[in-house]
């Protein structure tokens, strides 16, 4: 490998775009409905470093998981997955829903442990 290659160009532009809080908290307010905004604390929203994509699709798939609290201080989750795709994928729900499980594994193991 060239020592001058960028590993998983995707991830790292992503991580390091939506690492500043501005960007991060501009595309929440931008992208998730105003209801479900109004009831955030944006102040406690961060970028967990973990990723749930397989390392198979890491080359055309890059994900970010937020923490942030509502309001009322109970703990949510946003997960967003930025993904090429150059072709109708009609799996698309099954993969969705096979990060979600990823998640709620790990966020399960990480709360009993």
């Amino acid at each position: 490998m060239d020592e001058k290659q960028i590993v998983n160009p995707h991830a790292n532009f992503f991580q390091k775009v939506f690492f500043r809080y501005d960007v991060a908290r501009d595309f929440v307010c931008n992208y998730l409905p105003v209801k479900l905004v109004q009831l955030l604390d944006l102040n406690t929203l961060e970028l967990d470093r973990e990723s749930f994509v397989d390392i198979l699709l890491s080359a055309t798939q890059s994900d970010l998981v937020f923490k942030v609290r509502r309001k009322d201080g109970k703990k949510l989750l946003i997960y967003i997955l930025f993904e090429h795709k150059s072709f109708v994928d009609r799996w698309v729900l099954f993969q969705l829903l096979g990060y979600i499980v990823r998640i709620s594994e790990q966020r399960k193991r990480d709360s009993c442990c």
